[in-house]
């Protein structure tokens, strides 16, 4: 999970409309909230991923579902507020289900940033204070075939990486491969799996977080530097790689 910026509301849903599909909602119970271009907008601020888990939400089984984070059957006034609407994977909204997020708060990822309630153990989510706690446990986060098993995919093809591109590096600082097309090609597999760790990528935060604390990359980082191949824009990777990691569990 990882901060979201809200976008603004779809021009679309007008105070009038929002006005009058509420009242509809409240009378008949129709799932008013599913329009194009609610769920379009709400896949704009969240890069097509569940605000969630940061699975790609168009993937067969894991179609766009609208959240309520306050819950639409509890709260019937707020169904078509804006800020009340996340874009959610069918198996988190389904995990969460009607869970009074008012008298027991968890983590709104479009207002809070999770990094300061949640940290990282081994491929799992771990919640660093009653917020952090309360949201694993209330979106079962730690899903040992659904998540935590595809963490651990990611984080070990990362590592794999990190080695090889290691290997790349010891060549040309050894002299045995020295020409720019090795050296580019270590510059770029670098900048290529960082990438993996921004926003618009599934599992950002899984990926962030095993790259900046793996000493395989403060290893590669190093003989980058040393070769001076190390450039501006590795360095804002970086930058923007650490606004998604999440702290390791001590």
């Amino acid at each position: 999970m990882i901060k979201l910026n809200r976008t603004p509301k779809p021009v679309e849903l007008t105070s009038e409309l929002q006005r009058e599909l509420t009242e509809e909602f409240k009378s008949t119970g129709k799932s008013v909230w599913n329009r194009d271009f609610i769920k379009n907008s709400l896949l704009v601020f969240s890069n097509n991923k569940c605000c969630y888990c940061e699975t790609h939400i168009k993937e067969e089984s894991k179609y766009l579902e609208v959240e309520h984070f306050h819950h639409k059957d509890t709260y019937k006034d707020e169904v078509l507020e804006w800020d009340n609407l996340l874009p959610s994977c069918k198996k988190c909204n389904g995990t969460k289900n009607n869970h009074d997020t008012k008298k027991e708060p968890i983590i709104d990822p479009s207002k809070i940033d999770p990094k300061k309630h949640l940290k990282y153990w081994r491929y799992r989510i771990k919640g660093s204070d009653d917020l952090g706690k309360l949201t694993v446990s209330v979106l079962n986060l730690n899903d040992q075939d659904r998540l935590v098993k595809k963490r651990f995919e990611i984080g070990n093809a990362i590592q794999e990486k990190l080695e090889q591109l290691n290997e790349l590096a010891d060549d040309v600082i050894n002299g045995t491969q020295t020409s720019t097309q090795r050296k580019n090609r270590i510059v770029n597999g670098t900048k290529d799996l960082m990438k993996e760790g921004l926003p618009d990528s599934i599992y950002s935060a899984t990926s962030a977080t095993v790259i900046l604390t793996d000493p395989e990359y403060q290893s590669l980082k190093t003989k980058i530097e040393s070769l001076n191949l190390w450039d501006k824009g590795l360095s804002q990777l970086e930058i923007d790689l650490a606004k998604t990691a999440l702290e390791l569990e001590k």
